[in-house]
């Protein structure tokens, strides 16, 4: 079963989304700083990366960063969010490895037509 890791600093956003994909057939970890993703992605190895650009210890794009220089994680593919809206934002995340970048307030079908688009599940 796909792996999906929920990086945000809203623990009830992280349970929405937890909430949404379970039953579409993903299992989901949770992190709430860049440090637990950082440690969560190496350890548990999803098959993507859910993150927010604004976490309490460093934000999303150095987290990116540090999860694309790994060797461990660097194939684990990042779809950004935020509230910060514009095309900085985008082209920020971007460069920092991330595969696309969503605005928040966040849509399902949104959410679940780019995780069909980016999900790699190893078959």
């Amino acid at each position: 079963m796909p792996s999906i890791l929920i990086a945000d600093d809203n623990g009830d956003l992280r349970k929405v989304l937890a909430w949404l994909l379970q039953p579409r057939g993903y299992d989901t970890l949770q992190a709430g700083t860049g440090k637990e993703t950082i440690e969560t992605a190496i350890a548990a190895q999803p098959n993507l990366i859910l993150l927010d650009l604004r976490l309490p210890d460093m934000n999303g794009i150095d987290t990116a960063r540090a999860i694309k220089k790994d060797r461990r994680t660097m194939h684990i593919p990042i779809v950004g969010w935020s509230a910060y809206f514009g095309s900085r934002w985008r082209e920020e995340a971007l460069r920092a490895g991330m595969v696309a970048y969503m605005e928040k307030p966040l849509s399902a079908p949104v959410i679940e037509a780019t995780i069909k688009r980016f999900i790699q599940t190893g078959n």
